[in-house]
């Protein structure tokens, strides 16, 4: 038999003490990680197969795709705005519901008024799309995601 202060001895090696540190920070790092994953996740596309063009009442409108990636387990509504020229607005539908663990694209026409368009000239221009989670249940923080991507002014 080995006395308490043998066993001590053997398990509070340095070799020991450093392997269980490092485990503590590994798991301190993934408890963390975990505590602070965004719930959902989303990319900005714009659309390829549709130019920039001029619409109703003279409008300059640009066509994205965005993709929500729904990271949770229960299905969520999600609310799409835009900004970053004056004016800007999404024209049609501006929520979405996203089924649990699932990623759906969402078809978003974005419009600027011949004014703000001409004020700004022709070329690229940066906007941001805000996208919010709009029913949390409760004692769920708010999520919000904001992505940037270009607005086309034709010439």
């Amino acid at each position: 038999h080995l006395s308490r202060t043998e066993v001590l001895r053997r398990v509070l090696r340095p070799r020991v003490l450093v392997y269980f540190t490092i485990l503590l920070v590994l798991v301190g790092v993934f408890a963390t990680s975990l505590a602070l994953r965004s719930p959902f996740r989303v990319d900005v596309v714009r659309d390829r197969g549709s130019l920039a063009r001029q619409v109703d009442d003279g409008q300059i409108e640009n066509v994205y795709r965005l993709q929500i990636m729904n990271a949770t387990e229960t299905a969520h509504r999600y609310q799409v705005a835009v900004s970053g020229l004056d004016g800007i607005a999404i024209d049609g539908p501006s929520t979405i519901e996203v089924m649990p663990a699932e990623a759906r694209w969402m078809t978003v026409s974005v419009r600027v008024p011949p004014e703000a368009a001409s004020r700004q000239g022709p070329g690229a221009h940066p906007i941001q799309f805000e996208i919010q989670l709009q029913d949390r249940a409760a004692g769920e923080k708010p999520a919000r995601s904001v992505e940037k991507s270009t607005f086309v002014v034709p010439r």
